[in-house]
C-alpha cells in the first residue's frame, strides 16, 4: 500500500530504501535480548534481522495532494552528496524515478515540508547542477519550523555534525540562498485540513503534519518513533535524538492521546505499509498496520 486517502486529501509514499540498516544495540542504547524476547514473533524478520543485528528502517518521502496544493513531506537522503556514512555517501538512489513515476514533476510541487532537519529528511531538497547545489523543486516554498532551522544552523556553524557530515551546507543553505524558505511556528496551518503539530525532542523543532478532512484524521509524525518497538517500550529513545528525555515525554504523550482512536498514524521509518493505528497491547501500546 503506497496510497492513502483522508477525505479529499491523498498521501502517497515514495520510498528511497527499506532494509535492515541500523545496529539495534547501537541505535537503541537499552536494546537487549531479554527485553525483546516477548516481541520476537512480530519483530523477525519484518522489523529486525537477527543475523546482522540490524533493525529494519524505511527511508521515504510523502506526496500530499489537496484540492489546492501539491506538497512533499521530507526528502530522504538524496544523491551525489558527501556523507560520513558509507551507505549515504555519494549515493545513487532511484528515488527521483519513483517520484516521476507518480505523474508529477519537480515543478509541480507547491510546498516542501521538512518535519525536521536530519540527513535522511532533507537530501532531495537540492540537486547537483553544473557543480552547484540548487533547489530540486524550483517553484516550491520550503516550510521550515523556525526553531528547527535555528538549531541546525548553529550546529553547522559550530562544526557539530561530524556523525553524518554537514548536510546543512548542501541541503538547506542553498534553499536560503534562493530565498525559497518560509519560516513558521510549530503549529502553523499549511492548507485547509493541514496543520503542523509540535513534536519536539528528537530534534528541538520537529513537527508532524496533522491531516483532517472529510471526517478522517491522520498524522505524519516524522521521527517521533523510528521503530515499532517504541510503541511496546516507549521509554526507549535513540542515539539520534537531540534530547532523549524530551523525545520520551513527547512519545508517551502522543501514544496516550491516540491509542484506540481511529486516527491513522504514519511514522517516517516504519516498513511497508507504514501507516497504522496505535492500539492497547497489554499494559502498554502496540501498532496495527492498515489492512492487517
Amino acid at each position: 500500500m503506497f496510497d492513502f486517502t483522508f477525505g479529499d486529501i491523498t498521501v502517497t509514499r515514495i520510498v528511497e530504501m527499506e532494509m535492515p540498516m541500523l545496529g539495534a544495540t547501537t541505535f537503541f542504547p537499552e536494546w537487549n535480548d531479554a527485553a525483546i524476547e516477548p516481541h520476537r514473533d512480530w519483530l523477525i524478520p519484518r522489523h529486525f534481522d537477527p543475523a546482522s543485528g540490524n533493525v529494519v528502517i524505511n527511508i521515504q518521502a510523502f506526496l500530499v495532494r489537496t484540492p489546492r496544493h501539491t506538497i512533499l513531506v521530507d526528502t530522504c537522503v538524496g544523491n551525489h552528496k558527501p556523507r560520513n556514512r558509507e551507505m549515504f555517501d555519494n549515493a545513487l538512489f532511484p528515488w527521483m524515478d519513483n517520484f516521476l513515476a507518480l505523474g508529477v514533476a519537480p515543478e509541480d510541487i507547491d510546498y516542501v515540508l521538512c518535519t525536521h532537519m536530519h540527513v535522511d529528511h532533507v537530501g532531495w531538497n537540492t540537486k547537483l547542477e553544473d557543480g552547484r547545489w540548487v533547489p530540486t523543486f524550483p517553484n516550491a516554498k520550503y516550510i521550515f519550523a523556525r526553531t528547527e532551522l535555528e538549531f541546525w544552523k548553529q550546529q553547522s556553524e559550530q562544526d557539530q555534525m561530524t556523525r553524518t557530515g554537514d548536510y546543512i551546507v548542501d541541503s538547506v543553505v542553498p534553499i536560503l540562498e534562493a530565498k525559497q524558505e518560509v519560516l513558521v511556528d510549530m503549529d502553523h496551518q499549511l492548507d485547509d485540513g493541514l496543520t503542523l503539530q509540535p513534536l519536539p525532542g528528537h530534534t528541538p523543532g520537529m513537527v508532524g503534519l496533522n491531516i483532517n478532512s472529510g471526517g478522517a484524521e491522520a498524522i505524519l509524525c516524522g521521527d517521533m518513533m523510528h521503530h515499532m518497538i517504541q510503541c511496546h517500550i516507549p521509554d526507549w529513545s535513540t542515539v539520534a535524538c537531540a534530547d532523549m528525555e524530551a523525545a520520551r515525554v513527547t512519545r508517551k504523550a502522543f501514544l496516550d492521546r491516540y491509542v484506540d482512536t481511529d486516527v491513522t498514524i504514519v511514522p517516517s521509518h516504519f516498513p511497508n505499509p507504514t501507516a497504522g493505528l496505535i492500539v492497547t497491547h497489554g499494559d502498554t501500546f502496540g501498532f496495527r498496520y492498515i489492512g492487517e
